[in-house]
């Protein structure tokens, strides 16, 4: 057997010095073992030390110079990478092997009067596990109140043209399988209205608005992990741990693939997965629904799903993006503001955001459109897109910005290094208080997993310069994505999509239905109860007649 790897997964991040990926010099070992602490003993049998280790299974590598040149832009974009999360580093020591005794991690805090339900040890005199707590600063608090962005650009120097309505005879069909930068989207966004804008940024809960001005049809975006809660035929498949632990990138394409076909069959077009946050604990709340505590094994499994799920036409919001590593207090119920993730950028690059990346540089996928000449001729054509198209952000806060408006996260990472033209969406902003929509847009963000307009929290003021720019550009990203998907399927430039009625008002409609005969029945069935019969009639109606007769005879 022959197993390879790129050179490339042997770099690693720099945070303080270079501030990107290197290539230290030295040498690096590489073993075949059938457990980390045989691999370990290998190496270590290779360095000539007395252990159980076979170094036979053991080569060396050298690389004779440090190297802080060949990694230090993306492989994808050639963007140079530099640190984008510095704010999120924090006043914290960080473990390191230069010095593993001195930095190994103690408890930060002091020992409070609250009962730990977090599996503390115990450190009560009185024999309980209690809880460490911590004074924040003045300035921390204000970092946690604010809705700054981390944005380079000063909001009052964007000068733009303000555009609504125009009537420029596009649909959005007429911009499937054409690039992003393609000078016709700003024709159609031209067209879009100050209502679509506010809709589609603000309540994209489970699925987007139909747009009429652009004849963009509803779209619906389906939950779970391991299936289609609905938009497909219900079938249900193994957990994303199961799928993991079999190694099988073959079976994750095959898993992606039928995702597809299930969408193709119920009507679906995004899917709020797959799930890749990384197993920190094996108490974590959703480690059912991601892979691994292996940020590698995680990204092959994941990107193998979402190429499958897109060959079908399904975008996969890869979740949750990022450093959602733990549920409790993560920000999802009335009253929480969302838990502080501080964490340095090595960790981040190394472990946390490896996976998806991985989905974002698996590859295309091949779309087949209609295209339209001069003439007004229709062709079959056919192009490639990028598999990875929707990503969804998380709860937590990257140190104290919440990661769906962390400028550094959305567009220093996502949006520039790695050339990401496609649709961001948050994860579930009832309850987030402290999820900003114009803090989102400005970020890098597209829109808001709320059905509820009260949940929106978007101050869009249609006459602001800053305001209609942000939001022009996620409509352009939004726009992007469903025009290339399986929404789009069956429409040719210069045809007019006819709406029918939705999945859901079917079954609304349905439920009503049931309710009302329900009802009816409830209410016949009480009335038969309760009215008398013929014969109980006639009895009473004897029973009365005897009652009047003797009433009768005593008068007399």
């Amino acid at each position: 057997m022959e197993i390879s790897f790129s050179r490339e997964q042997l770099k690693s991040y720099d945070y303080t010095n270079a501030q990107t990926y290197i290539l230290d010099a030295g040498d690096y070992y590489v073993t075949a073992a059938a457990n980390a602490h045989a691999a370990v003993n290998n190496v270590l049998a290779a360095k000539g030390a007395d252990v159980e280790g076979d170094a036979s299974f053991t080569s060396l590598y050298v690389v004779e110079e440090f190297d802080a040149t060949t990694y230090s832009v993306d492989s994808y974009s050639g963007v140079a990478i530099t640190n984008q999360l510095s704010d999120a580093q924090g006043d914290v020591t960080y473990l390191t092997r230069s010095d593993w005794v001195g930095t190994f991690p103690t408890h930060d805090g002091e020992v409070s009067t609250q009962v730990s339900t977090w599996g503390n040890e115990i450190n009560g005199e009185d024999g309980v596990s209690y809880t460490y707590t911590k004074t924040a600063s003045d300035e921390l608090l204000a970092q946690l109140e604010s809705f700054d962005s981390g944005s380079p650009v000063d909001a009052s120097t964007i000068d733009v043209d303000i555009v609504y309505g125009a009537d420029n005879g596009l649909t959005l069909i007429d911009l499937r399988g054409l690039d992003y930068d393609d000078p016709l989207w700003d024709d159609l966004l031209d067209q879009l209205t100050a209502e679509d804008y506010y809709t589609t940024v603000s309540c994209s809960g489970y699925g987007v608005e139909a747009i009429e001005s652009v004849d963009k049809p509803f779209t619906i975006d389906a939950d779970t992990a391991n299936g289609l809660i609905y938009g497909s035929t219900g079938k249900m498949y193994p957990s994303a741990m199961t799928l993991a632990q079999t190694w099988n990138q073959e079976l994750a394409l095959e898993f992606g693939t039928m995702i597809g076909n299930e969408a193709l069959l119920g009507g679906c077009n995004g899917w709020y997965a797959p799930s890749m946050n990384i197993h920190r604990t094996p108490f974590s709340g959703r480690n059912g629904e991601y892979y691994s505590e292996d940020a590698f094994l995680s990204g092959a499994v994941a990107s193998n799903a979402i190429y499958g799920a897109a060959t079908k036409g399904v975008y996969a919001y890869i979740k949750h993006f990022a450093f959602n590593d733990q549920e409790n207090h993560r920000g999802d119920r009335e009253g929480q503001y969302s838990i502080a993730t501080w964490l340095n950028e090595q960790s981040a690059r190394e472990i946390y955001l490896v996976p998806f990346e991985m989905c974002m540089k698996v590859g295309d996928v091949e779309l087949k459109y209609i295209a339209q000449d001069e003439d007004g001729n229709l062709t079959n054509a056919t192009t490639t897109i990028r598999a990875s198209q929707a990503v969804m952000t998380s709860f937590n806060r990257v140190g104290a910005t919440w990661t769906g408006g962390d400028y550094g996260l959305l567009t220093g990472i996502l949006r520039n290094e790695w050339a990401f033209d496609g649709f961001v969406l948050t994860d579930n902003a009832n309850t987030g208080v402290f999820m900003d929509g114009y803090q989102m847009t400005e970020a890098g963000g597209d829109a808001k997993l709320t059905s509820l307009e009260e949940a929106a929290r978007y101050d869009f003021d249609e006459n602001d310069a800053a305001t209609y720019y942000y939001a022009r550009q996620a409509m352009h990203h939004i726009l992007y994505t469903i025009a290339n998907s399986n929404a789009m399927n069956g429409l040719a430039p210069g045809g007019t999509f006819v709406e029918g009625m939705r999945i859901v008002d079917k079954i609304i409609i349905a439920v009503n239905a049931v309710c009302v005969l329900l009802i009816l029945w409830i209410a016949y069935t009480i009335f038969r109860t309760f009215k008398p019969s013929k014969r109980k009639l006639a009895k009473l109606e004897r029973k009365a007649a005897k009652k009047a007769a003797k009433k009768a005879a005593k008068q007399a």
